[in-house]
């Protein structure tokens, strides 16, 4: 992808504050600071979660915590998501997109810093609920941001910050356990901060470029833009996407705190069971790097949401059946599952056509959607725990909720922006 099919100017009014300019270097520069800021952002927004989980063994040795304990970290990105997930158009309103962005990247760094030299494990549970505010606080502003930036490469800069958010999910599972072994595991965990410092920094200057704490805070997605005909909570579709997004997000984050555990518990060593983490991303990377374009182009995108849950049902099937020889073959399958959540974020901004749209419909489905998927990884442990095994959490946990997918992503296949839907105009 060449950095000028980024930067073109836009070819059609931009939704958001006009970012372009007449002559040739305040549009390159402007919206090159813009590209590189939403980069580093979309890095840190899932290795808040994946830089842990790798770990929780290890830790839960020195801390004594039990598997109820590691489900109830699987289960706080969750939490986290659905209650900032809502809070953050509010945020985003009072203080402006930029504004958000640093925060969100600081409240990351001092969490992710701070846990390293947790005493306990109350304490990592409250710092690791501090970073993943400041993660929550991006899921939700990075998708306006992008329709603010650059509403004329809308598939293009999903898919840039799809690759990001998989390279910052691919790399500490691929790294924790190696790095702990000879750093400990405060090292492995805490040495990730400074990613999202940089990230803080890099959006410090661009809210100073559009004028810092002086800019009006309309500056931002929803600045100039008439509110929704109703609200958000009041749109059927968009209840659909939350709960689509929700049994997306729950299959995520399910994999992501057990599959290290699954594999362990199969034979397999801890740093094994960390790669093969990191292979479920690099496969979710593969089809993540076609599926924007093909989301945001298909009148129906039903079949691109069953090639993900076909990916998962396969996948889930091997690591039951046969984990031991073939567990590199389910992890790539789980990847196309996992896959599915950038088609959700694509959809966002499809799915809309201002940026105070995009903001709407992202906060409440990533929201409401998280709020949903809180019971996976909680769910998936309890059963294991209750039950000595893991048949029940299969076919339950994972089973019972991508039946939900199917049913849900088929029902609202066509699409639709919400400012139509709230206004009453859903099309055929």
């Amino acid at each position: 992808m060449r950095p000028s099919s980024l930067l073109a100017r836009p070819d059609r009014p931009s939704a958001g504050p006009d970012t372009t300019a007449p002559t040739g270097a305040p549009v390159l520069r402007g919206r090159l600071l813009a590209l590189a800021a939403i980069t580093c952002a979309a890095l840190n927004l899932r290795l808040v979660v994946t830089s842990l989980s790798p770990l929780l063994t290890t830790i839960g040795a020195d801390f004594g915590f039990t598997t109820t304990v590691v489900g109830v970290f699987g289960a706080l990105p969750l939490v986290a998501f659905a209650l900032f997930g809502l809070a953050t158009p509010a945020v985003m309103r009072r203080l402006g997109a930029e504004a958000t962005a640093v925060l969100s990247m600081l409240l990351a760094a001092l969490g992710q810093l701070a846990r390293a030299f947790a005493p306990d494990t109350g304490t990592l549970l409250l710092l690791t609920a501090v970073a993943l505010t400041g993660a929550a606080l991006g899921n939700v502003v990075v998708p306006p941001l992008i329709k603010q930036y650059f509403p004329d490469r809308l598939a293009a800069l999903s898919t840039v910050q799809m690759v990001a958010i998989h390279l910052g999910a691919l790399f500490p599972p691929l790294v924790a356990v190696p790095l702990a072994e000879v750093a400990g595991w405060r090292v492995a965990l805490g040495a990730w901060s400074l990613l999202a410092l940089a990230a803080a920094g890099l959006w410090a200057a661009q809210w100073r470029r559009r004028g810092g704490a002086a800019a009006p805070r309309a500056a931002g997605p929803a600045g100039g833009e008439p509110p929704l005909a109703r609200p958000v909570w009041r749109v059927g579709m968009a209840w659909r996407m939350a709960v689509l997004f929700g049994m997306v997000t729950w299959n995520v984050f399910t994999l992501f705190t057990w599959l290290p555990t699954l594999l362990a518990d199969a034979g397999h060593s801890g740093a094994f069971s960390g790669a093969m983490v990191s292979l479920m991303v690099g496969s979710s990377l593969m089809f993540g790097l076609v599926a924007p374009t093909i989301t945001v182009r298909a009148a129906n995108t039903f079949p691109i949401v069953a090639v993900g849950i076909a990916g998962y049902v396969v996948g889930y099937l091997g690591i039951a059946l046969a984990p031991q020889a073939l567990a590199p073959l389910w992890s790539v399958f789980l990847g196309l599952g996992t896959g599915l959540f950038v088609v959700m974020m694509t959809m966002i901004n499809a799915r809309s056509t201002t940026a105070r749209g995009s903001a709407s419909l992202s906060g409440f489905v990533q929201g409401a959607g998280s709020g949903i998927a809180l019971g996976g990884p909680l769910l998936f442990g309890l059963l294991g725990e209750l039950t000595g095994g893991w048949t029940a959490s299969y076919v339950l946990v994972a089973g019972g909720s991508l039946a939900v997918a199917t049913v849900v992503a088929y029902v609202e296949r066509t699409p639709w922006s919400i400012e139509a839907a709230a206004a009453g105009r859903r099309p055929e």
